[in-house]
């Protein structure tokens, strides 16, 4: 009788370790979902912003382009107004000459 008892407490510990053992598994399994998810959102996140970065310098190089092509602008601009002004000064000197 007593080797039953025996038994049968060795069964009850068996049991209440594989109640843990399956508790502890099932709480792991849902970390591992949350952890899943989150990092999903932060892959989403991660290519998201990716896809702004390549925009941005996409539009840095697309300014940079146009302030290239602004100050190219400006030094003709400056060019064509030197060469009025050469011009002018001529005509003055003409007409001051007749």
């Amino acid at each position: 009788m007593e080797n039953s008892q025996m038994d049968l407490k060795q069964l009850d510990d068996l049991e209440e370790r594989i109640n843990q053992a399956v508790g502890l598994i099932e709480k792991l399994r849902i970390e591992n979902q949350e952890l899943q998810r989150a990092n999903q959102q932060l892959r989403s996140d991660a290519q998201s912003r990716e896809i702004l970065f390549q925009k941005l310098q996409e539009e840095n190089e697309h300014l940079r382009k146009q302030q290239n092509e602004s100050a190219l602008g400006k030094e003709k601009e400056e060019r064509i107004r030197s060469k009025v002004e050469q011009m002018l000064a001529r005509l003055d000197e003409l007409s001051y000459n007749l």
